[in-house]
């Protein structure tokens, strides 16, 4: 009968939703376990790479001065050192607090390397700082997730365990990188952030260079009738420099006509690395401090900035500079020359910026290495891009 039929759907599906209701939480704990479990795979794989890492740089630094047994408890002891950003709720100055703060965090890796490695030279030190952060970074990046790990294993939080678990990909992308960049900073090579210092360099050819900023140098060459002041942090040793300080003092003596900047730039899945895109703005990235100082510059001074960027993935930006990168480095040489034909005129003074790491690029074409590695071949569910939907 239909009345019957009806009262037994009911209670079928009552029983239904009462099932469901019941076992949801410890099925989806079911789940969380599966999740757990890879997270536990993930650390380990992240404890290995900071090893990795955190050897690679303690080698190299012994190589230098003292012997192990004087050198590895300051190494590891200097691994968890940390800075703190000033306060940002009075905005007024934060940017000059920030400044401070870093200034005084980049004395003490100098401080802590000359002690550890006193027989290095000053381009040599340079690159065992590059070292020591490359084996914090990845002791910090496995220390984290170790934190997440050991927290969603206490509270039984399902939300911790996807979170992590949907970034599993991204973070031991990240670690292979950090290893990879230890191993080129003690080896001395270029590597892919440094496509803006290396387009420069070719810019300029043969040049004296000056030092008026710290760790930053400019020289002054011409082409076609036009002043160039080219600037690039002071290399070979691993130094990204203060380009801005030195950009707006620049800019403040003469009567520039254009800032042209060339930086590497983050690139987007289905992208070709190598590929130059031009723009406007400053071509900067890290702390703010420096590209603040570049637009208030050109903002006073009306002077215009171009933007010429390198696309690369997050891991060539820290692997050995390879030739496809190199190519991409000779096309931004023509393309900042094609620059300044079409938007100065002859008389025009232009400033030339090639943003980056200096590792293993001097101030020298000659000095310059000749041979680069050939790009790995592509993998195809290796993650070229760090961009997400939500940040």
């Amino acid at each position: 009968m239909p009345e019957i039929d009806i009262v037994w759907w009911i209670v079928a599906s009552i029983i239904f939703f009462a099932v469901v209701t019941l076992l949801s939480p410890q099925m989806m704990w079911l789940q969380a376990r599966a999740g757990l479990t890879q997270m536990k795979k993930a650390v380990v794989e992240l404890d290995k790479m900071a090893k990795e890492s955190k050897k690679t740089a303690l080698k190299a630094i012994i190589k230098h001065g003292k012997p192990k047994q004087d050198v590895e408890k300051e190494f590891n002891d200097f691994l968890d050192f940390f800075a703190i950003e000033p306060v940002s709720e009075d905005p007024v100055g934060v940017l000059k607090r920030l400044e401070h703060i870093l200034d005084v965090r980049n004395k003490r890796f100098k401080d802590a390397i000359a002690r550890l490695a006193p027989n290095a030279d000053p381009e040599t030190a340079a690159n065992l700082e590059m070292a020591m952060e490359g084996a914090m970074a990845n002791y910090t990046l496995y220390r984290l997730v170790r934190h997440f790990l050991v927290l969603a294993e206490k509270t039984k939080n399902i939300q911790i365990v996807m979170l992590v678990q949907m970034n599993i990909p991204f973070l031991k992308t990240f670690a292979k990188a950090f290893v990879d960049a230890t191993k080129a900073f003690v080896e001395g090579k270029p590597i892919g952030d440094g496509v803006g210092p290396l387009t420069v360099v070719k810019l300029v050819k043969e040049a004296k260079f000056y030092e008026p900023v710290e760790d930053t140098v400019y020289s002054e060459t011409e082409f076609e009738g036009r002043k160039l002041l080219i600037v690039k942090a002071k290399g070979p040793g691993g130094r990204v420099g203060k380009p801005g300080e030195l950009i707006a003092r620049l800019a403040k003596k003469r009567k520039v006509a254009r800032i042209i900047m060339i930086d590497a730039a983050g690139k987007l899945e289905g992208e070709a690395s190598g590929d130059v895109v031009e723009g406007v703005g400053a071509a900067i990235g890290g702390p703010p401090v420096e590209k603040y100082k570049i637009e208030e510059i050109a903002v006073k001074r009306k002077i215009p900035i171009d933007a010429i960027v390198i696309k690369e993935s997050y891991t060539e930006s820290l692997k050995p500079l390879n030739k496809r990168l190199v190519r991409g480095v000779d096309e931004a040489v023509e393309r900042v020359k094609n620059a300044i034909r079409l938007r100065t005129k002859p008389g025009d003074t232009v400033i030339v910026a090639g943003i980056g790491n200096t590792i293993g690029i001097g101030q020298s074409v000659k000095d310059l290495p000749t041979e680069f590695p050939t790009p790995p071949e592509e993998k195809k569910d290796e993650i070229e891009s760090t961009y997400l939907p939500v940040r």
